[in-house]
């Protein structure tokens, strides 16, 4: 008998430990949860900010704005999912934190493919919603003298993060750009290919 209520004495300690060790990670996931958005809107509202300057200024001034040191080489608009941020000259993990960056490539709006990468975020901010668009949907990119090309969506597809064939230039005489993207808990890729929109 003595042993029955030692064993169920011990099952309660046991559970009881249990059920504090769980509390406090949900509550230390729920911290982090609410930090990483609390970033994100700061980002949001910084992007806001920088995009004003780049409409703004003189295109002098315009090749000397930067986020975090990193310099801001042009801007990406989306119109059909609300979408629009500066451009990052380079993609490093702390870069692709703060708004889209080029991943390869000339400069915006060359000839050749420029490929830019962005965090497919949960609540819909950088490339959230990019798996809302379809063939022939519009990207707009305008580069630092202030010239906005739009490009049309001609290819959607996800593949393997390792394929680099997405990255490389089928034809020097067009302008196209490819956003990149993570998807399936960044098992793959989501490759979103445009050309120069003729008009």
């Amino acid at each position: 008998m003595g042993n029955m209520k030692e064993n169920t004495k011990k099952r309660l300690i046991f559970y009881k430990v249990i059920f504090v060790i769980i509390a406090i990670l949900t509550i230390l996931v729920a911290i982090l949860m609410i930090f990483k958005y609390k970033q994100r809107q700061e980002n949001e509202e910084n992007n806001k900010e920088i995009l004003e300057e780049l409409n703004n200024n003189e295109q002098q001034e315009n090749a000397d704005i930067k986020i975090d040191g990193i310099k801001v080489i042009g801007s990406i608009k989306i119109p059909k999912i609300n979408l629009e941020y500066p451009i990052l000259e380079e993609t490093t993990k702390n870069t692709m934190n703060l708004s889209i960056t080029k991943f390869c490539g000339g400069n915006i709006n060359d000839y050749g493919n420029l490929a830019l990468a962005g965090h497919n975020n949960r609540d819909g901010t950088m490339f959230g919603r990019t798996k809302e668009l379809v063939i022939s949907d519009e990207i707009e990119l305008t580069d630092l003298n202030k010239t906005t090309i739009t490009y049309s969506i001609v290819e959607i597809f996800t593949t393997d993060p390792n394929d680099v064939d997405i990255l490389t230039t089928k034809d020097e005489k067009i302008r196209e750009v490819t956003l990149i993207t993570c998807t399936n808990g960044n098992k793959e890729r989501l490759v979103i290919k445009a050309i120069e929109k003729n008009n």
